[in-house]
């Protein structure tokens, strides 16, 4: 059994990273804590359903407590953000395991890459916890919606535009750029010991959260729980990381998101 580990050790990596990737897709999915699914929530966001009321929120929040309560948004960003980003990191945890690999068949120093996995996922939770404490804040002073899980016009609106100067920042490109090459980070010696390869994994990760960490605000517009709107983010993530390779791509989305800000202020006032 350890004989067949070894030899296949890259194939049973990959499949327990999609296995967690399509975990996560099933738990936001489900809307796993929340007090409906995340189908549903996206038909309200659509205006296919209606919700005839509050009183269903107004009994989850009276049955469970409020550290429960976060806990439960947490999770529910949490296990979005693997969803979201993890497909798109796979290919660089995959490329740092054939170099363990390489280096383990010469009897050279090498780190687990579970170490290198778990610095990710320590990224993608210091994120949820930021996002959550907003997300918890703003459904205080109504600011968002508990129906529909978004927020107003004016917010939303601002958030676009923000999200389009982002996308032309010369920060965005920097973090687009080692988020696109991780060669770069690879190519230190820091990543054949446990705490440099988790350095490594944690650096990266913060830089492609770097990227897209506007993209993700806009779902307090869109609806949080949006599925339309996270496949699509998705998407985007991978097609932006790995099929542009030039900062047009980022000029042409920048002047798009803005240009839905400015709509979404002219449809409401006018």
């Amino acid at each position: 059994m350890l004989n067949f580990l070894n030899h296949y050790h890259r194939l049973f990596i990959l499949i327990i990273l999609i296995s967690i990737s399509i975990f996560s897709w099933f738990y936001t999915i489900a809307g796993v804590g929340m007090n409906m699914s995340a189908w549903k929530m996206t038909l309200i966001n659509l205006n296919l359903i209606s919700h005839s009321n509050s009183m269903e929120f107004m009994e989850y929040k009276k049955t469970y407590d409020i550290f429960l309560n976060l806990t439960f948004l947490f999770l529910m960003w949490f296990f979005m953000m693997i969803a979201m980003m993890l497909p798109s990191v796979i290919p660089f945890v995959m490329m740092f395991q054939k170099i363990n690999e390489e280096r383990k068949k010469f009897q050279y120093k090498y780190a687990a890459t579970t170490n290198f996995v778990l610095s990710y996922l320590l990224v993608w939770g210091l994120f949820s916890l930021i996002v959550t404490m907003l997300h918890y804040f703003l459904e205080i002073y109504n600011v968002l919606n508990t129906n529909t899980l978004s927020v107003g016009y004016i917010f939303g609106g601002v958030l676009f535009i923000l999200a389009g100067i982002y996308q032309m920042t010369p920060y965005k490109d920097s973090c687009l750029h080692y988020c696109r090459n991780p060669i770069e980070l690879l190519s230190s010696n820091k990543i054949f010991t446990n705490q440099g390869a988790f350095f490594i994994g944690f650096k990266h990760g913060i830089f492609c959260i770097g990227c897209c960490w506007m993209l993700m605000l806009l779902l307090f517009y869109a609806g949080i729980m949006n599925i339309f709107w996270i496949v699509g983010l998705s998407f985007y993530i991978i097609i932006e990381k790995y099929f542009f390779q030039n900062n047009k791509f980022n000029l042409i989305s920048g002047f798009i998101l803005i240009f839905w800000g400015i709509r979404i202020f002219y449809v409401n006032l006018s």
